[in-house]
C-alpha cells in the first residue's frame, strides 16, 4: 500500500499500476477489495487531506482504480445468469468507487447487474428498474448529503416500481441504500461503514 501512496504523491503512473497490480494479486476479488483496496483509498484521501498528495496524484490514482474496476466488472458478466439488480448513485453524487466494486463483487456473485453509474437522476432509476424487471436496487451512498436523494429513489421505486426482494439483500420490496466505505477527498466527509436499507411499511 505505501507504494501505492508514494507513487501516487509522485504522479508516477507506473508506479500506481505496478502498485495496483501487486495488491490486486493479493487473492480474490472480494478479499483485495476489503482488506486492501477500501483501506488504500481511505489513506489516498487521507493524504490528500494533509496535503501530502495533490490533487491531481489522487485523482490518477483514482482512475487507475476506476479501470481495474470495470475490466474486473466486464470480465465477470458472463456470469450473470441471476437476479437483475441494479447499481448506481442518486442524482449529485459522483464518487462511484464503491458502488463499482459492490457491483462486481455481486455481478461475480451470479447477479445480472445493470450499472448506472454517479449522478442518476430519480426518473432514470425508476426506468432501469422497470425496464429490468430488477429484484433489488442499491445506490451508494457516500456522504450524508447524498442521503436525501437516495432517499428519494428509494422512495419513488417503492411507490412505484415496487422491485421485489433480492435473497443476498433480505426483505422484500427493500432498496439498499449502501454507505460506501470510500471516500473522495472533494467530498469533505470522513468515510463511513454503515449500510441501511428502506423498507417499505407493511400494509
Amino acid at each position: 500500500m505505501q507504494r501505492f501512496l508514494s507513487s501516487a504523491a509522485q504522479m508516477d503512473t507506473a508506479g500506481i499500476e505496478e502498485s495496483l497490480d501487486g495488491g490486486f494479486a493479493l487473492g480474490s476479488f472480494e478479499y483485495v477489495v476489503d482488506s486492501w483496496l477500501f483501506p488504500a483509498l481511505e489513506a489516498l484521501g487521507e493524504g490528500w487531506a494533509r496535503g501530502d498528495i495533490d490533487v491531481a496524484g489522487e485523482h490518477a490514482a483514482s482512475h487507475a482504480i476506476h479501470r481495474r474496476l470495470s475490466a474486473a466488472f466486464d470480465a465477470a458478466g458472463s456470469r450473470s445468469r441471476g437476479p437483475a439488480v441494479v447499481v448506481g448513485l442518486p442524482s449529485g453524487s459522483q464518487h462511484d468507487l464503491g458502488a463499482l466494486a459492490f457491483a462486481t463483487a455481486i455481478r461475480r456473485r451470479g447477479m445480472d447487474v445493470l450499472y448506472l453509474g454517479a449522478n442518476v437522476p430519480v426518473s432514470s432509476w425508476e426506468e432501469a428498474v422497470r425496464s429490468r424487471e430488477a429484484r433489488a436496487a442499491v445506490l451508494s451512498v457516500v456522504t450524508p448529503g447524498d442521503r436525501p436523494a437516495a432517499v428519494a429513489v428509494a422512495e419513488r421505486l417503492l411507490s412505484r416500481a415496487r422491485p421485489r426482494s433480492c435473497a443476498p439483500m433480505g426483505h422484500p420490496r427493500q432498496t439498499l441504500l449502501m454507505e460506501s466505505r470510500h471516500w473522495h477527498p472533494a467530498s469533505g466527509q470522513r468515510p463511513r461503514s454503515s449500510t441501511s436499507s428502506y423498507t417499505e411499511p407493511e400494509h
